[in-house]
């Protein structure tokens, strides 16, 4: 089975598992959730699930979106801290509320949200991906740059 997506979902910006408190009882429940660079964001009861349980569009109904301790009124899930939680504020006095799993998990959900309501269009690749050797690896993480593999496979700096 496959996830079903639209023309505006090309682009999957993240997908994965996070917790999401549900409406009645305010239980958190682990979904898979899908947010695609055209603004939709989508949740469904599991990874192979063809349909999505709900879909929004943050990037036309977005009012703003808190993080951590300011999400004052929320609880996280057991063994979760409290800076992992996301609400995202609708318009029509609805909320998303999420919690990822650990620091790593959250930057990234909060950065694929911020992109999708944002709807920047995506640059043309310009460069092709390799492996590099561990030597190389060890080099630029001492010095700390970020590097790009051009067309003659050959690493360079940026």
């Amino acid at each position: 089975m496959t996830l079903s997506l639209d023309d505006n979902d090309v682009v999957i910006l993240k997908q994965g598992w996070i917790y999401r408190q549900k409406t009645f009882f305010r239980k958190w429940k682990k979904s898979w959730l899908v947010i695609c660079l055209g603004g939709s964001l989508k949740y469904y009861k599991g990874k192979q699930t063809p349909r999505p349980q709900k879909t929004f569009n943050i990037k036309n109904d977005c009012m703003t979106i808190r993080t951590g301790k300011k999400c004052r009124h929320l609880l996280p899930p057991n063994n979760v801290d409290t800076e992992f939680l996301i609400e995202i504020i609708l318009t029509g006095e609805r909320s998303l509320k999420f919690c990822a799993h650990d620091q790593d998990s959250f930057k990234m959900w909060l950065h694929a949200l911020q992109r999708a309501q944002s709807d920047r269009a995506l640059p043309t690749p310009r460069y092709e991906r390799r492996n590099l050797r561990p030597e190389e690896i060890d080099e630029f993480e001492e010095r700390g740059c970020w590097y790009a593999c051009f067309r003659k496979n050959k690493v360079e700096t940026l």
